[in-house]
């Protein structure tokens, strides 16, 4: 027996087990609450993301195309008059080429649209025509930003009248700048679509100093305070007189004001009547001042989180008895450990404690001896009636009397062990389980003679047993509320299964039971017969090849719906050496649903839209396969690995062969350039040339939503002036026109991939002979014959100018004066040889320089032409370097 001192010990461990069983299945509750809080936040953080992006996009398209063009730039320079007169001139002549297009907008939900002069002045508000001549400056910073700095700007910012998401772009024709254009949408339709894509309570609250110091005072009026904290407001327009189940909510938390006031996204869980809601705050920043101005609140239910509180309690409550047992197990343990030691493993002592008990029985005389422990386990004096047969079977229960009479009897005719395991009835009418076991003694006449065996009182055993089981059935109630499918098959065409939760019967409306060795029907049976050999294929291969693997797929559920799933697994190794597949069934039909309102959004667009991983498109519009000709992607990946394929190879626009070395892919090339030089031109399936506006919008952290907005009226008037302007008339090689607004690019370029930019001036000799000879008519065909015999036999990047006159002059990338010389060298010998018509024996001079890092390109020309008049001098058909 112990001491009080170790008695005592034993509800402390108890105490401190289940403490620490606790304290880490909370630590792991918390994780897993936080795990899905943050899944939350970044779900809500990404929708929100998605719903701005897709308004940026119709911005832009709406700049590009309506805006950005000579006839709107004509206007603004009308704009900027300081005539007042003309100035209202140029207002109502804007508001009328705008105004139908903006009323189409506003089908997009885009409410506001905003003409600003270069000093900040409100130009012309298409949403309040009537209100306009105030000055912006230090009221909407974005709009002071863009005019100060001529680039585009977008985000959240208070107005003089309304909120948004603004979108501003600076009205720059060529180098004049006119002042600035906002294309904004109300924080009202952000939260509209938040609601709809979120199905969720959403609420927006604004800071009450950025409404005092921004809002035009009759405005006020729209804005209420908050009871989130008095710090902010509500708009009326958006939150009416507030969400009051919202409120409650937060008022249960109220270190929440504190943690608006940080400006970090955070969100928070609260159990409330029946249901455990997620509560997020999603901060708005002012993009140019960098403050926190306002806050998105999404308030909703999450049926997670209330099966993690409901499992909390039963899992705590489980390890406590589970501990228990331990305890109590252990007690027994080292009770018997300090017995065995205090009574020097005194033999009677050990049958105590084990409660086992020896027995030996004489077939001849019918004389049994029990061992002290056997009296005690039938609960009786020890040695206190001498044991008999018919004294044994009276404690034997009487429903096990005839079992314990057949087995021993059975044993003893066959000459083998006995392991009787019946009930006993003790004095107290308690009920014990006992294990009888022993073997038989013969003579050399075969006659039994003796039995020799053992009393063991298991009813402790038995009793842990049921409890285990419990336990055992517990768990396997939990793997069974568990809302994904688990389950583990053979490495087989069927899938045969050997194990599935009850999940199974949630997503596919049949029974777990009937999957189990395919007693009814097999797993692979419902798979969508589309996908059904592809998806075996796929992954008998991937476990053939040792790798995990991750796939989705349809399957069709008992009433004929389609559900998507995505199926995990991985090969894994039983105890007996079978060879089988362990994994989660995931419904994912919801995720699908939303991926098909995404295409259904983007099939809407008057553009090309596509979503891709820099590699491969992942989706596009309708508007791509109408342009392409294709019916689906799969046809179209059949010709073309990705849409940059598509584009044209034409020095005005961007082609692949522009990318630099150092740049990973055609996205990332793109990203690098300014909005204006994101340009492309494709043809569509009628070999028609089309130009393309190029946006580019992160989707996620891996993917991008790029829009290709059809520009080409515009651009290939642009263009067409463009060459008219930058060319020769007479020979069109490029002109001094084209220099001066080149050669910076030039330079930098050649600097860009590791060259340098060399310069060949050079000129036709004893031109004047010509001219004096055969007439001008002639040596202007001689100099056109010039430029057509030079251009094919420099290179394609090689720009020819004409300098003036019969002087031209070359621009190029080198990388030493050698490569300029053997470049000049090979021209001379080509015109020297060519014969042209009405002066065969043409000849030219050459000058060579080679441009130096922080030298003036002007002075590089000089001193190629100084070159140039050496060869001259030095008897002319010469480089001079």
């Amino acid at each position: 027996m112990t001491n009080k001192k170790n008695l005592i010990k034993y509800p402390l461990i108890f105490i401190t087990l289940s403490a620490i069983a606790i304290f880490i299945s909370n630590y792991q509750i918390k994780n897993h609450e936080k795990e899905i809080l943050d899944q939350e936040k970044e779900l809500l953080s990404i929708t929100y993301n998605t719903i701005t992006k897709a308004y940026k996009t119709h911005a832009e398209i709406y700049f590009s195309t309506k805006i950005n063009v000579p006839a709107i730039y004509e206007i603004m320079k009308k704009a900027n008059s300081n005539d007042i007169l003309e100035k209202n001139r140029a207002r109502e002549e804007l508001y009328d080429s705008l105004i139908d297009s903006y009323n189409s907008i506003k089908l997009f939900r885009i409410r506001q649209l905003h003409f600003h002069l270069p000093n900040n002045d409100s130009f012309l508000r298409f949403h309040k025509p009537e209100r306009y001549g105030d000055n912006l400056t230090g009221i909407r910073d974005t709009v002071a930003y863009v005019n100060k700095h001529k680039e585009p700007v977008s985000g959240f910012e208070e107005g003089k009248i309304y909120n948004g998401y603004r979108f501003i772009y600076p009205l720059l024709d060529k180098k004049e700048h006119y002042g600035s254009v906002e294309i904004s949408v109300s924080m009202y339709e952000i939260i509209q679509h938040m609601r709809d894509e979120a199905v969720a309570n959403v609420e927006f609250i604004i800071k009450k100093s950025e409404v005092r110091e921004k809002v035009f005072d009759d405005e006020l009026k729209n804005y209420i305070p908050s009871k989130i904290s008095d710090d902010y407001l509500y708009e009326k327009s958006i939150s009416g007189d507030g969400d009051k189940l919202l409120e409650t909510i937060v008022n249960t938390h109220p270190e929440t004001k504190k943690q608006i006031s940080t400006g970090a996204a955070f969100n928070f869980f609260t159990p409330y009547e029946g249901k455990v809601y997620i509560t997020t705050f999603i901060p708005i920043y002012n993009k140019y001042t960098k403050k926190h101005v306002a806050s998105i609140i999404v308030n909703r239910p999450n049926l997670s989180l209330e099966y993690i509180v409901e499992k909390d309690r039963f899992i705590n409550i489980l390890m406590v008895l589970f501990i228990g047992l331990l305890t109590y197990a252990y007690y027994r343990i080292q009770n018997s450990a300090w017995v065995l030691k205090k009574k020097n493993s005194a033999l009677n002592e050990i049958q105590r404690i084990a409660k086992l008990g020896s027995c030996e029985f004489d077939a001849k005389t019918k004389k049994i001896l029990w061992s002290d422990e056997v009296y005690n386990i039938f609960k009786t004096k020890p040695q206190s009636f001498e044991p008999s047969s018919d004294k044994f079977l009276s404690f034997v229960h009487p429903q096990d009397v005839g079992k314990v009479k057949s087995e021993f009897a059975k044993s003893v005719k066959e000459k083998k062990p006995y392991l009787i395991q019946h009930r006993i009835i003790n004095p107290d009418k308690s009920i014990s389980y006992i294990n009888e076991a022993g073997y038989h003694v013969y003579d050399e006449n075969g006659e039994h003679i003796q039995t020799i065996g053992t009393i063991h009182d298991v009813t402790n055993i038995i009793e842990y047993e049921e409890k285990i089981k419990s336990i055992e059935n517990e768990l396997e109630s939990i793997i069974n509320h568990i809302p994904d499918i688990l389950f583990r098959c053979k490495i087989d065409d069927e899938m045969t299964m050997l194990f599935v939760n009850n999940a199974i019967y949630k997503i596919t409306g049949y029974k777990a039971e009937g999957f189990i060795l395919n007693s009814v029907r097999s797993y692979r049976s419902i798979i969508d017969p589309q996908d059904r050999e592809t998806l075996t294929k796929w992954i008998l291969q991937a476990l053939k090849n040792g790798n995990d693997y991750s796939f989705e797929y349809r399957i069709i559920n008992s009433i004929g719906d389609t559900v998507w799933v995505r199926e995990t697994g991985k090969k894994t190794i039983t105890k007996e050496g079978l060879e089988i597949v362990e994994g989660l069934i995931s419904d994912i039909t919801s995720q699908k649903n939303a991926m098909d309102k995404l295409q259904k959004f983007i099939d809407i667009q008057d553009s090309i839209v596509i979503l891709t991983d820099e590699k491969k498109i992942l989706f596009a519009n309708k508007k791509f396969f109408d342009f392409f000709g294709y019916k689906n992607l799969e046809e179209f990946k059949k010709d073309y690995n990705c849409i940059c394929d598509k584009f044209v190879k034409d020095d005005n626009f961007f082609y692949l062969d522009k990318m630099l070395p150092k740049e990973e892919n055609w996205v990332r090339s793109l990203l690098n350039l300014s909005g204006r030089e994101r340009i492309v031109s494709m043809t569509n399936s009628k070999n028609q040339a089309h130009a393309f506006s190029v946006s580019i919008n992160n989707y996620d952290p891996q993917s991008y939503i790029i829009n290709f907005s059809d520009i080409s009226d515009t651009m290939f008037e642009k263009l067409q002036l463009e060459i008219k302007a930058v060319r020769d008339q007479l020979t069109n090689a490029y002109n001094r026109n084209y220099f001066e607004s080149s050669i910076e690019n030039i330079i930098s370029n050649n600097e860009k991939q590791n060259g340098k930019t060399g310069v060949i001036m050079f000129d036709i000799d004893h031109f004047k002979n010509v001219n004096d000879n055969y007439g001008h008519s002639v040596g202007d065909e001689v100099l056109k014959s010039l430029v057509e015999v030079v251009n094919r036999f420099i290179r394609k990047d090689d720009k020819l100018i004409r300098w003036g006159g019969e002087e031209f002059i070359i621009i190029f990338y080198a990388k030493n004066i050698e490569d300029i010389k053997k470049e000049a060298e090979h021209l001379r010998v080509v015109i020297q040889n060519h014969k042209f018509e009405h002066a065969n024996n043409l000849t030219c001079s050459f000058g060579v320089a080679m441009h130096e890092e922080g030298e003036l390109i002007e002075d590089t020309i000089k001193k190629a032409d100084e070159k140039l008049y050496i060869a001259k001098k030095s008897g002319r058909n010469r480089v001079e370097f």
